[in-house]
């Protein structure tokens, strides 16, 4: 449990700063999943088709994954730079991290990783240097991201004040990915994917302006790493134990979010045969439980920001691994909820699937915050953005568990196979436990070194 900050202090979440940060990922975050909407058309359709590709570089990529993989086909080359594209973005997060821990001026890396964005979605205007573009975008995205997070979590000095902070910042980042794709998605069928390219680079150019504006004047933002934090790496934290409470929350989160991932992938398959969509003589297209989990966390976003203030001021004030541990539960049960519906005969009630939903969108809500704030109050400053990326490859562990346990869907029942997701969610929980026993542990040690 953790103790509220000052009550007569103003909330970080009011400084414009705060503000500035969170449209800065509205907006980057539009531009990131609305290319990433139209990615895999573009690159079948434009890029790979032909035997001649016009895009510099097409050739070349083609002919070395054939080499690997056999004879693709076009659908198949451009799931696979999909999938490259996706990885470099992830893979970028930590090592963006890592330079703007050593360099210490984060708002420079994020002018320079904004910039790089923008050449990248201006080289995709155009067929011939669409390759180039794409990775210098996925690229520049990646280090803007982990550096961007970083500062956030330095605005807050009281860990209750952050996860609020974070909560909110999450729903600014899945507002963005709402809208992006429908933005572009329109434009694309009403005007060609170049004005889709076009609207991104918009965004980005929106996100950096108001950045600089809400933090025109700050000398240093709070996220910057001082000379001092830099020669002393702990910065009275004690390394081993920080690390160590670190890598059992980081680890509970990747298991937690490698179950979550089913939602946007065998969940939606497993739906359109089991669940009933008709409603009132009307189809409900299986894709809107996409869109629902969008919706939902946004939802659940507001009532965590009533509950936990109202909690916390009656004494029952929930730390940030308390929190990761209460969304490995959530998450799990989700998935028993499935498992359950899935041994059922006959078509199923729509409300199985919205219980489901309700449960591993609570996780989301509970546990990504959750993930930062912890990041932000136990890492040591010289390190703090490289455990940031760190953090960022959950999407990318979890994407390959979704392909490999995506492997033996309608192979095994599908009541086992939910509850297989169930129990890699129950390995984060056990996971969260230890994070949490190390915590407690830790805080016990250093009251005890203090009072001494």
């Amino acid at each position: 449990m953790e103790t509220e900050g000052s009550a007569g202090a103003p909330s970080p979440i009011r400084d414009r700063r705060f503000v500035g940060l969170a449209m800065l990922e509205f907006w980057e975050r539009f531009a990131m999943t609305g290319v990433k909407s139209l990615l895999v058309l573009i690159l079948a359709d434009q890029i790979f088709a032909g035997d001649l590709p016009r895009a510099f570089g097409a050739g070349v990529l083609r002919d070395a994954l054939g080499q690997w993989f056999g004879p693709l086909s076009t659908t198949g080359l451009a799931s696979q730079v999909y999938g490259y594209a996706g990885a470099l973005l992830y893979l970028s997060v930590p090592l963006g991290g890592l330079i703007g821990d050593y360099v210490g001026n984060r708002r420079a890396l994020l002018y320079l990783a904004a910039g790089a964005m923008l050449v990248g979605l201006l080289l995709m205007l155009q067929v011939t240097g669409f390759l180039p573009g794409l990775a210098l975008f996925m690229a520049a995205t990646g280090t803007l991201k982990g550096n961007l997070s970083v500062q956030v979590g330095q605005l807050f000095a009281s860990e209750l004040e952050r996860q609020r902070g974070y909560a909110i910042y999450l729903g600014f980042l899945n507002a963005g990915a709402i809208c992006g794709p429908l933005v572009c998605g329109t434009l694309a069928a009403l005007a060609g994917w170049t004005y889709a390219i076009a609207a991104a680079a918009l965004a980005v150019l929106i996100g950096i302006l108001g950045y600089a504006v809400t933090t025109a004047g700050s000398a240093r933002l709070i996220g910057d790493v001082t000379p001092d934090a830099r020669q002393n790496g702990s910065h009275g934290r004690a390394v081993l134990p920080s690390s160590a409470i670190l890598v059992a929350a980081i680890l509970s989160i990747y298991f937690c979010w490698a179950a979550y991932e089913q939602v946007s992938d065998i969940f939606l398959l497993w739906a359109r045969a089991r669940v009933e969509l008709h409603i009132a003589g009307w189809l409900m297209p299986v894709a809107w439980f996409v869109s629902l989990d969008g919706i939902f966390t946004l939802l659940l976003i507001v009532g965590a920001q009533a509950l936990f203030p109202w909690l916390a001021r009656r004494g029952i004030a929930l730390g940030a691994q308390d929190h990761i541990l209460l969304g490995g539960l959530a998450c799990a049960g989700g998935y028993l909820v499935l498992a359950l519906a899935a041994s059922q005969d006959g078509a199923l009630s729509i409300g199985w699937a919205l219980a489901y939903l309700v449960l591993v969108d609570l996780a989301v809500v509970l546990v990504w915050p959750s993930g930062l704030s912890l990041i932000a109050a136990v890492a040591p400053p010289r390190f703090v953005g490289l455990w940031t990326g760190i953090f960022y490859l959950h999407g990318f562990f979890a994407s390959l568990w979704v392909g490999i346990s995506g492997g033996y869907y309608g192979r095994i029942p599908d009541s086992w196979f939910w509850a297989i997701q169930a129990g890699v969610a129950g390995i984060g929980v056990l996971l969260a436990v230890a994070a949490a026993a190390l915590r407690h542990r830790s805080r016990r040690l250093q009251a005890t070194t203090t009072s001494a």
